[in-house]
């Protein structure tokens, strides 16, 4: 049996809102200790880890671990049909093979999501990654930087050393940089016994920034030239994205 139960819809809709920019379905677990969600692109550009609590949820039942293949957006579609007047409660129906969805507030609403066969794909080794530079900012400050750089490029690079972090880009004679050194109250935690710096994709990171929505500040982590993992965590909920680099422009 797995029932899960809120009177605060917002946490859910906005991890899978966020999840959904990057992919189109994904297998989550049902375990006693909460949801988990480890899926990567089509394209394995980028890869998300997410995991949600069981404390996330004012009632919550899971006696047995399930995998159950869902499609984002249909999930997504449902769950913006709640309001913040609303007590969710999520059902796994295993005879139907369903997930369904309760709303209970003016009404009393009922929705029905299939459960698909999602093909196992080969996901990069990320727990083996080791960065070798790390920051941690206010998101506020992190969705400027990538808003500022898409106004001139595609891409932007990241650049950690022991004075702070960087972002710059550069397009059509324009440029773009933002910088935090240390003591700026915007940098929270800095963490490189050397410089290094990589270039990522601009049309990824418009995407994962809205992980912004599950907590005030993100830990930001790279190599020269090397994967990034950039980490939203929250009280009841974390959320990482691995994103591959951008070795030279297009």
């Amino acid at each position: 049996m797995f029932k899960a139960v809120t009177d605060d819809t917002r946490l859910l809709k906005d991890s899978i809102e966020t999840i959904s920019q990057l992919i189109d379905d994904g297998i989550f677990k049902l375990t006693k200790n909460g949801i988990e969600l480890l899926a990567a692109d089509r394209a394995i550009v980028s890869v998300v880890d997410f995991k949600l609590k069981s404390t996330a949820f004012d009632e919550y039942v899971c006696d047995e671990k399930k995998e159950i293949g869902i499609n984002l957006l249909s999930f997504l579609t449902f769950l913006k049909r709640s309001s913040s007047l609303d007590k969710m409660t999520l059902e796994l129906n295993e005879r139907e093979n369903k997930l369904e969805i309760y709303l209970e507030g003016e009404s009393n609403r009922k929705f029905a999501i299939p459960l698909i066969e999602v093909s196992k794909r080969e996901m990069p080794e990320i727990e083996k990654l080791e960065f070798t530079a790390s920051a941690e900012i206010k998101s506020t400050v992190l969705e400027q930087g990538i808003n500022d750089a898409d106004l001139v490029a595609d891409s932007v690079i990241f650049d950690i050393s022991e004075k702070g972090i960087k972002m710059f880009a550069k397009g059509n004679g324009s440029k773009t940089e933002l910088v935090l050194e240390g003591g700026n109250e915007a940098l929270l935690k800095l963490n490189a016994k050397e410089r290094v710096d990589s270039r990522y994709s601009l049309e990824y990171l418009k995407k994962i920034i809205k992980g912004a929505r599950l907590s005030d500040k993100t830990q930001i982590s790279i190599g020269k030239d090397f994967p990034m993992k950039l980490q939203f965590i929250g009280e009841n909920a974390s959320l990482s994205m691995i994103l591959a680099p951008r070795v030279s422009e297009d």
